[in-house]
């Protein structure tokens, strides 16, 4: 037999004897190859480990500016959007390093797999850094330049095979690489439909310290937005809390919220919504505030809120802050009437409410920051008194039953506004003898009437003056206007002063006052002129 014969026969007896011996169970073994492989290639959520190798990777690129390997490439990838060296400086937020950086990944493509890791780096380090929100110039525009490269770039990954897990989970939210990145969540998030925050943490490993999660957020509220206005009303009440339990959105979120709002045909009060704003942005009264509000929602709504604050500050001073402890309903309805009209509202609060620890007290004294004074006075410690500027004159009301509400000329007062205290007697906010005073009106049996009708002539005869200028720049202007008659009648009768009107035969408009009575003045400010011994006279 040759020998070639012999080793034929010899491997048809090997053969015979492997066919007779029973196959090894090689399934968990497989198991575990398959798991390590994905571990190592296909599993998003496992990031390089080697954190000391990253930050070495990275300080070496900040000092020679060279990527000398493909593993300092890959290291360095993973660590762009985090604070390395001396000063502490991210690779995002430096120009010329991080378009090298993404050449150089660039030139890896003909090679899948090392492009596909530095690739998962970019990824990670793009959910993580704060493009959208950053001040840092260079940094949001390096973000943007990132995800442009991983939008353009992503389909092709999606191609290589074998196609991985995350590279088709990334593949499906690709919108997480454009404008309005969570926009296509929002309507389902509104929805209490939360599988899609469990997808992309588990197919993307997205952590709840990106800004994925932020935005997932912010996408509930634009859908919100986004219904009619009945819908829409009816979910402001739930994202309010939502928004306050994700503190560094809620500027952004009420900011949609209170716009949208803004623009509905039908705006009433919304408690939640207002006082959310309040202790965002504080009052909106405050010239300090008003640029803040202006900026963040604008005029129309700043307005709105404006309005919710005045009536909220109507129903809290005759509800709660009556000296007496009983809500005068009758007061708080007519004042809440006039609202709209009100230009400025101002507390005088006694010792007790601003002394009151109460959580009701501690908010008013906060939404009337620098609008409240202390009222003091023989008597006042338990009253408030509540101070409206309509149409240029001040209208006072006080908290105990039985006083008058008193008018002002806003202009001329017995006191200076926003100054720490003010005397609620006849030598404060009841000084008749004060030469801006116009009126007292009393709460007798149909007192509303008296009221409306002292409102509609105020308002008739709004001289449209700004309330800060000065009173020699008030009195210029005021000499060229026009007065209401009535009204001088009214303020020359609280003085017992004569009247005589000679317009209708050629003659002037007389009052008969002294040279040095308390009223001159006021005289003078309506452009009356004094002749000795005759009185002041109009034409």
């Amino acid at each position: 037999m040759s020998l070639i014969d012999s080793f034929r026969v010899r491997l048809q007896q090997i053969n015979s004897e492997a066919l007779h011996l029973p196959f090894a169970n090689l399934s968990e073994e497989m198991a575990k190859t398959a798991g390590r492989l994905c571990k190592k290639y296909g599993d998003i959520t496992q990031g390089t480990a080697d954190s000391r190798g990253i930050a070495i990777a990275v300080i070496n690129y900040l000092a020679t500016r060279r990527l000398s390997s493909y593993r300092d490439t890959k290291l360095v990838c993973f660590g762009i959007s985090s604070e390395y060296g001396t000063p502490l400086r991210r690779i995002i937020e430096q120009e010329s390093l991080f378009i090298y950086l993404l050449i150089t990944v660039k030139q890896l493509q003909p090679e899948p797999r090392k492009f596909r890791r530095c690739y998962q780096g970019l990824l990670k380090a793009y959910l993580r850094y704060p493009g959208q929100q950053t001040e840092h110039a260079i940094g949001r525009k390096n973000w943007l330049a990132l995800r442009d490269f991983l939008a353009l770039h992503g389909t092709t990954l999606n191609q290589q095979h074998p196609v991985l897990e995350w590279t088709q989970a990334l593949y499906e939210h690709r919108n997480l690489l454009a404008e309005n990145p969570c926009e296509p969540y929002g309507k389902a998030l509104l929805a209490g439909d939360n599988a899609i925050v469990d997808e992309l943490k588990t197919r993307l490993g997205i952590d709840d310290d990106t800004w994925v999660m932020n935005e997932l957020v912010l996408a509930q509220v634009l859908a919100a937005t986004r219904l009619d206005d009945t819908e829409f009303a009816g979910k402001v009440g739930q994202l309010v809390p939502f928004l306050e339990r994700h503190t560094g959105l809620v500027c952004q979120g009420l900011t949609l919220l209170l716009k949208r709002y803004a623009d509905c045909q039908a705006r009433p009060e919304h408690a939640v919504l207002r006082d959310a704003a309040l202790k965002l942005w504080k009052s909106p009264w405050l010239e300090a505030n008003k640029p803040i509000w202006h900026g963040q929602i604008g005029e129309h709504a700043t307005n709105m809120v404006s309005l919710w604050l005045k009536k909220h500050s109507i129903r809290e001073f005759f509800q709660l802050l009556q000296a007496n402890g009983q809500a005068d309903r009758q007061r708080m309805d007519f004042w809440l009437n006039y609202a709209e009209k009100i230009d400025e509202i101002w507390l005088a609060l006694g010792r007790e409410s601003i002394s009151s620890t109460r959580s009701d007290y501690i908010r008013i004294r906060r939404n009337m920051a620098d609008r409240y004074m202390a009222l003091e006075g023989r008597g006042y410690s338990k009253d408030n008194a509540f101070m409206m500027i309509i149409g240029g004159y001040m209208f006072i009301e006080f908290g105990k039953s039985g006083n008058a509400c008193h008018v002002f000329d806003a202009n001329s007062l017995p006191f200076i506004r926003g100054q720490r205290s003010v005397l609620g007697t006849q030598d404060g906010l009841k000084n008749t003898r004060h030469p801006g005073h116009r009126k007292m009106l009393s709460h007798r049996e149909g007192w509303q009437s008296e009221f409306a009708e002292y409102l509609g002539r105020v308002q008739a005869s709004n001289p449209n003056i700004a309330i800060n200028i000065t009173a020699a720049a008030h009195n210029q202007i005021q000499e060229k206007k026009s007065f209401d008659y009535e009204l001088l009648e009214d303020y020359c009768k609280s003085y017992e002063l004569p009247i005589d009107d000679k317009r209708h035969r050629g003659g002037c408009l007389w009052v008969q006052a002294p040279e040095n009575h308390i009223a001159n003045d006021q005289l003078k400010s309506m452009g009356f002129r004094y002749k000795a011994d005759k009185g002041w006279w109009h034409a």
